[in-house]
């Protein structure tokens, strides 16, 4: 029985649903509830997940079609949405196709699992949001949930999330339906995903000789344990007057630093020199725009990095953790050192295989 109020435990999650679970921070999500011994099943596109369990049900499908999310969500209780592009370009010249895609699997899809979500009178809904929501490339130091939604965007990327994370927050009560949303930013971890991995490749093929930006810019990253723990905390919350309901928090290690010294053991783990020399934002800037523009308009391929991008290595903002920790009860797990001492041997034994 769910107390008024009162967080439940795990075991009474019930039957949960993963959406994007053959996505890096899915595939842990649906891991975990597995280990946990609950039933789960994970909404795949046309991914595999390499995940093998009597408990686990895996259901083709995609978010953005509302009867594949309805057919998912029946019979379930707990959601947990971390389905999403991360479509990280944007700018005046960004082709219809490239923005409408993103914003019919982010935006409409969320849509959709929130309609379905009440209509198979699901307890409780999970949402992955981005710290992007109110970053808009100015200095945000220690941001907290209160602030407001950023209103101007560099990636259709951010945009959607702000308008997905609004739906979500929105339907808390709907039928019974209990929402939160979650803000992590960088997620990483020792096993392959977007940002170790395309870090590496970078490092390897010889683009990361000089820094990008003042030193002195930090910003924090959510590693996958972290993350995954936040979310179980948060679905814990989500009961009738629940600490969580209709809220939104940050989850993050919790160790602001700069992008280059938060990597500096993989550069130099991999036998690699930590750039000294740095090469100034507002020279890479503009640089940066047109090289967009011209992946837009004559169909050169995208840029190394993107305006979006840009801003956030060289722009000081990280999160407090505050608000999770006093009402969820969150603490890291995992620390950036433990976290970066695995990556390093998952980045070793990654480029051995490859020899």
């Amino acid at each position: 029985m769910e107390t008024k109020g009162q967080p439940i435990a795990i075991s009474q999650f019930g039957v949960c649903l993963v959406t994007g679970a053959a996505g890096f921070l899915g595939r842990n999500l649906v891991q975990r509830l597995l280990d946990e011994g609950l039933p789960v099943r994970a909404l795949v596109r046309k991914t595999p997940l390499n995940i093998a369990d009597e408990s686990l049900r895996c259901i083709r499908g995609d978010v953005s079609n509302v009867d594949d999310v309805l057919q998912a969500c029946e019979g379930v209780d707990t959601v947990f949405h971390a389905a999403g592009l991360i479509s990280l370009l944007g700018g005046s010249t960004m082709r219809r196709s490239y923005r409408d895609q993103a914003w019919r699997v982010n935006v409409d899809g969320t849509a959709n699992v929130i309609e379905a979500c009440v209509s198979a009178k699901v307890k409780r809904l999970i949402y992955t949001s981005s710290v992007d929501v109110c970053f808009e490339g100015k200095p945000l130091p220690d941001m907290v949930e209160s602030l407001p939604y950023a209103k101007h965007f560099k990636s259709v990327y951010a945009e959607t999330k702000v308008a997905a994370e609004k739906l979500v927050l929105e339907a808390d009560g709907a039928s019974g339906l209990r929402t939160c949303a979650i803000r992590p930013d960088g997620i990483y971890g020792a096993e392959p995903n977007e940002m170790i991995d395309r870090f590496v490749e970078q490092l390897i093929a010889g683009n990361l000789s000089v820094r990008i930006g003042p030193i002195s810019a930090l910003q924090d990253n959510t590693h996958i344990v972290n993350l995954v723990h936040g979310q179980m905390l948060a679905a814990q919350h989500l009961v009738a007057d629940g600490a969580a309901c209709g809220q939104a928090y940050f989850i993050a290690d919790d160790e602001p630093m700069n992008s280059f010294e938060f990597f500096r053991p993989l550069i130099e783990g991999l036998g690699h020199r930590f750039p000294q020399r740095e090469i100034p934002v507002w020279l890479l800037k503009p640089l940066i725009h047109l090289w967009q523009a011209a992946h837009f308009i004559f169909g050169i391929p995208k840029p190394i990095l993107s305006p979006h991008e840009l801003d956030k290595i060289s722009i000081t903002h990280y999160a407090s953790i505050d608000k999770a920790r006093n009402e969820l009860g969150y603490a890291p797990k995992k620390s950036v050192a433990e976290a970066m001492r695995e990556c390093l041997q998952y980045c070793e034994s990654n480029l051995k295989s490859r020899k």
